[in-house]
């Protein structure tokens, strides 16, 4: 006789708390594996677009030089209002190498604010009435895009480049003006003192300070006020030429001993990390050249 079959459908016993615990378990331990994995992956791939930036702003300082026959200056003040203030003789000196015909005369708003007044921040007491000294970051920007578009608030202003008119090339009219020797991306723009002088972030996410930009001022010597990556003399690294610096995540720039650093990796963002340790540079990190 067929034994009859039940109707009761299978069943399988519920996981037990031991099971549970011991899936838990795995699973924290492959997100500990992998979660730090993947937030290296993606630091650099940060860190590569950085650098493929600099390489690019690299390349533009090399256009300019094969324009003018000399690199961006990194320091230099500008007059807008020569009938209050003298340009100073080592501006005229700065400016003749770049552009032989220019006049020095004239009234010339170079921030874009409508206004010849000069730097009205108040964050360099040093100025006269009508003068703006460009920090290296703004000269970075400054000559590698020109003239900023006037009456314009960021981050609508743009860059036009000089006007070709040897005479006046800070004019903002005309369409026959050099090239920018950048394309910067306006939305990356900051005026970190209030002078209207623009400065360039890096594409890292919430970045909050701008490329650190110093030269050797085509052999005239590094500001004696550089005191970021200096040997142990306080020699800049790249001495004869330029250095450009990104802050990285931290947004903090250095060394600034005249003592060369020892370095970490730069991963652990937080402790007692240096402060230089994830700056993205145009040389060998930690190396003197």
């Amino acid at each position: 006789m067929k034994k009859p079959t039940s109707n009761q459908p299978n069943t399988r016993a519920a996981f037990t708390l031991l099971e549970l615990l011991a899936v838990i378990t795995i699973i924290s331990i492959l997100l500990a594996l992998i979660l730090p994995a993947i937030s290296g992956v993606m630091r650099n791939a940060r860190v590569a677009q950085v650098r493929a930036e600099i390489t690019r702003l690299e390349t533009a300082i090399s256009s300019f030089k094969a324009e003018f026959g000399i690199e961006p200056w990194s320091e230099i003040i500008v007059t807008e209002d020569p009938g209050t203030t003298a340009w100073s003789a080592a501006s005229r000196t700065k400016l003749r190498r770049l552009f032989p015909q220019f006049t020095f005369s004239g009234q010339i708003d170079f921030n874009g604010d409508g206004a010849f007044d000069g730097d009205t921040s108040g964050n360099d007491a040093t100025l006269s009435t009508g003068e703006i000294s460009l920090t290296a970051s703004e000269c970075l920007t400054f000559f590698l895009g020109g003239m900023r578009t006037a009456g314009t608030t960021l981050p609508e202003t743009s860059l036009i480049g000089f006007s070709k008119n040897p005479l006046a090339p800070f004019s903002r009219a005309g369409s026959n003006r050099t090239t920018t020797f950048y394309e910067f991306q306006t939305d990356r723009f900051i005026d970190a003192d209030g002078d209207g002088m623009l400065e360039y972030l890096d594409p890292t996410e919430g970045q909050g300070k701008p490329y650190h930009f110093a030269s050797s001022n085509n052999g005239q010597g590094y500001s004696s006020t550089t005191s970021y990556y200096v040997d142990g003399t306080g020699k800049p690294w790249k001495r004869d030429s330029h250095q450009i610096i990104s802050p990285g995540e931290d947004g903090e720039f250095g060394p600034t001993s005249a003592t060369p650093p020892i370095y970490t990796d730069g991963m652990d963002l937080t402790g007692n990390r240096l402060t230089e340790a994830d700056n993205i540079t145009n040389f060998a990190d930690g190396r003197l050249d």
